[in-house]
C-alpha cells in the first residue's frame, strides 16, 4: 500500500487530495514524496491556506501514523524536494506546471498564480495620487473637524484613501468605517470637481454578501444624510451597493466573470466592504477587472473571521511588519483605533479587546466583572435541552408578534434584534441539530402549525445567489400566510423595500433561528447568544471575536467557558506567501 492510499484509508486526506496524487502519478511522477505532498497541499487548500511551506511540515505530519510521519520527515527535506523541480509536474512558476515550488512554499499552480497576481497589482498601484493638498486639509476640516486633543483615525483614513490609488481601512465595530469611508468619498468627489467640474466619477459599492451590501448601502444613505454639502456631492455619493460577484458578472457555468483585464469595469473609484470575506480567487478576479486608472477602497476588520474560502486577504495586507516606513505599501493602510460604539464600561468591546489579546487572564477578568451587556449561561456541550429552553425564552416575543399577525415589516425588524450563533453547522450544539429541535419546541410549546417545511414566522436565510430575483446569499426573509391566496409566502427587506417571493420561487435556503457565526458576517443584532460547543479546532480566536462583535448591545454566551479561553489562544494561521510579497517590497 503507497503512502497516499494509506493516508486516504485513514481519514488524513479527501477523495479529491487522493485522486490528484494518482493522476500526478499517471501523468509520469516517480517520486512516492511528491505524490504525497501533492495530496498534501491539496488538502490544506480545502482548510483555507494558499500553499504549504515546507520548513513547518512537521507541523501537518503531528496526526499521521508513527511510521509513516517518520518516513515522510526522512524524505521530504527542503533541499529533497527542491532537487525533485522539473519542467513537467514541479516547477518554478516560469511554466504551467501543476505545483510550484517558491521561495520554500509549495502552491497549487492556480493559487500561485494568484497570489502573484494579487501581489504585483496591488504594488503597482500603491501610488500617491497627485492632490491638491491646501483643498484637502480644508475639506478635511470641514468634515471631521480639527481635534488638537487625540489623534483622529478616521480623518487619517480618509487623508489615505483620497491621496492612494489602492487603500485599506481596517477597523473593529463601532470604529466607523461606514461614516470614513462616506466622508472619504464626498471629498474625492469634492476634489474631482476642482480638477474637472463637468465629470462626474463613477463610484461603486460593492460586498462579499447581499446582506453585507445592503447594509453597506443603508449605512452610507444614511451617513451622507448627516452631511452638510451641495447637492451635486451629495447626489455623486452612491448608495446602492451590489455583490462582487454580480459587480463582476458571474458564470457559474464557465466558472469566470464577465468583466476581466480583457473587458474591464466602468469605474473610476470601488469600494469593497467586508474585505476579510474576500478570498484570494476573487480578489484576483476583481483586481484583474478593474481598469488602470481606478482607485480602490477596501474596508473591513482583519479581525474577524478570514474568507470560506482559501486565503485571508485582508489579513496579509495589514500585516504591517516593524519598519513600515521602509515599505512601499505601508502608506495605502489605515487603522480605526477609537470604537465609538462600545464606551469603557462595555462588556462587549472589553471581551472583543480580551479576546484579541489572546490572554486568558484578561478574557477571565472581563466575565468576572459583572458587565450588563454580558451573560454567561454555563453549560455542557452536551446539553441541548437547555438552549432550546433559552431560545424560546428569548425568541418569545417575536412568536407572540406573528401569532398576533403583525406587519412583515415590523415582524422583520423584531426578528433581527436577536440572533442565535454557532460556531459549527454540525454537533449537538451545531445549527443542523438545533434549528429541527427549536421547531419541535414551537409545536409543543407553542401550538404552532407546521404543515410540513412552511409555516407562519419560518425565518429562512438565502444561501445561494439569485440576481433574476434580486436576493442574495445571506438574506433574511420571514415566512407568513397571504390572505388572499391562502398560500404562504416570505418577506424580505431589500435595500429597505419590502418584497414577497412565493416558496416555490426562492433559491437554496435554510430555517434561520440559529446560524453559523460564518454566515453572519455582515450583519449585526441588538442581542447575540453566542454557543460555545465542544474545544475542537474549528473554535479560533477570529470565530469567537467575530460572534462575539455581532452584538450591538448584549452578549450571551452559552456553554463551556473553557471553550472561549481555548479559543482565545487559537488563532487562524493561513498559510501564504501573500505578506511576505507585499510587505516584503521596500
Amino acid at each position: 500500500m503507497t503512502r497516499v492510499e494509506q493516508l486516504y484509508e485513514q481519514g488524513l486526506i479527501r477523495r479529491v487530495d487522493y485522486y490528484f496524487a494518482v493522476w500526478l502519478r499517471e501523468q509520469g511522477c516517480t517520486s512516492e514524496t511528491l505524490e504525497v505532498l501533492a495530496a498534501l497541499v491539496s488538502q490544506q487548500s480545502g482548510e483555507g491556506h494558499i500553499c504549504i511551506h515546507l520548513a513547518h511540515l512537521d507541523e501537518l505530519f503531528s496526526e499521521w501514523p508513527i511510521s509513516l510521519k517518520v518516513q515522510m520527515e526522512s524524505a521530504s527535506q527542503p533541499e529533497m524536494i527542491a532537487a525533485l523541480v522539473d519542467q513537467s509536474l514541479l516547477g518554478d512558476g516560469s511554466k504551467l506546471t501543476p505545483l510550484v515550488l517558491d521561495k520554500g512554499r509549495l502552491y497549487l499552480y492556480r493559487y500561485w498564480l494568484h497570489e502573484c497576481q494579487v501581489a504585483q497589482t496591488l504594488l503597482a498601484r500603491s501610488l500617491p495620487v497627485a492632490t491638491d493638498h491646501a483643498f484637502l486639509d480644508d475639506a478635511l476640516n470641514d468634515l471631521f473637524g480639527v481635534n488638537q486633543h487625540e489623534t483622529d483615525w478616521q480623518r487619517v483614513a480618509a487623508a489615505t484613501a483620497v491621496q492612494r490609488k489602492v487603500a485599506i481601512i481596517s477597523g473593529g465595530p463601532g470604529t466607523g468605517k461606514t461614516t470614513t469611508v462616506t466622508k472619504m468619498l464626498a471629498i474625492y468627489l469634492l476634489l474631482q470637481q476642482r480638477l474637472s467640474p463637468h465629470n462626474q466619477p463613477v463610484i461603486r459599492l460593492a460586498a462579499p454578501t447581499g446582506k453585507a451590501a445592503a447594509r453597506l448601502s443603508e449605512s452610507i444613505a444614511t451617513a451622507k444624510h448627516g452631511l452638510n454639502l451641495s447637492d451635486d456631492i451629495l447626489a455623486g455619493l452612491p448608495e446602492q451597493g451590489t455583490t462582487l460577484h454580480r459587480l463582476l458578472g458571474a458564470r457559474p457555468a464557465e466558472h469566470g466573470y464577465r468583466y476581466s483585464a480583457e473587458n474591464p469595469l466602468h469605474v473610476d473609484l470601488l469600494v469593497v466592504d467586508e474585505a476579510s470575506m474576500v478570498d484570494l480567487p476573487l480578489m484576483a478576479a476583481l483586481l484583474s477587472a478593474l481598469p488602470q486608472s481606478a482607485r480602490l477602497v477596501l474596508i473591513g476588520d482583519r479581525q474577524q473571521l478570514a474568507s470560506v474560502e482559501a486565503g485571508s486577504v485582508l489579513g496579509d495586507l495589514c500585516a504591517i511588519p516593524d519598519d513600515p516606513a521602509e515599505r512601499t505599501f505601508a502608506p495605502s493602510v489605515a487603522f480605526l483605533k477609537k470604537s465609538y460604539r462600545f464606551c469603557e464600561d462595555s462588556g462587549i468591546g472589553a471581551l472583543a479587546k480580551g479576546v484579541n489579546s489572546g490572554e486568558i487572564k484578561a478574557v477571565r477578568e472581563v466575565l468576572n466583572h459583572g458587565y450588563q451587556d454580558l451573560e454567561i449561561i454555563p453549560a455542557p456541550t452536551s446539553d441541548n435541552e437547555r438552549l432550546i429552553a433559552e431560545m424560546l425564552k428569548r425568541y418569545a416575543p417575536y412568536v407572540q408578534a406573528v401569532e398576533q399577525h403583525q406587519e412583515p415589516a415590523e415582524l422583520l425588524k423584531l426578528f433581527g434584534t436577536f440572533q442565535v450563533l454557532c460556531g459549527q453547522r454540525r454537533g449537538v450544539l451545531g445549527v443542523e441539530t438545533l434549528n429541527p429541535l427549536f421547531e419541535k419546541a414551537l409545536v409543543t410549546k407553542h401550538n404552532v402549525s407546521m404543515n410540513g417545511r412552511w409555516y407562519a414566522g419560518r425565518p429562512v436565510m438565502i444561501t445561494r445567489n439569485d440576481a433574476s430575483l434580486g436576493l442574495y446569499n445571506g438574506d433574511i426573509g420571514i415566512t407568513l400566510l397571504d390572505k388572499i391566496t391562502g398560500r404562504f409566502k416570505v418577506w424580505f427587506d431589500l435595500g429597505g423595500k419590502l418584497a414577497s417571493f412565493s416558496t416555490s420561487r426562492l433559491p437554496s435556503h435554510e430555517t434561520v433561528f440559529a446560524m453559523t457565526v460564518h454566515k453572519s458576517q455582515g450583519s449585526e443584532f441588538d442581542q447575540v447568544l453566542l454557543v460555545l460547543g465542544e474545544d475542537n479546532r474549528v473554535n479560533s480566536r477570529e470565530l469567537v471575536y467575530t460572534g462575539i462583535t455581532r452584538a450591538k448591545k448584549k452578549c450571551i454566551l452559552y456553554g463551556a467557558i473553557k471553550t472561549l479561553e481555548s479559543a482565545t489562544q487559537k488563532p487562524t494561521l493561513r498559510m501564504s506567501g501573500l505578506a511576505e510579497r507585499i510587505w516584503g517590497a521596500s
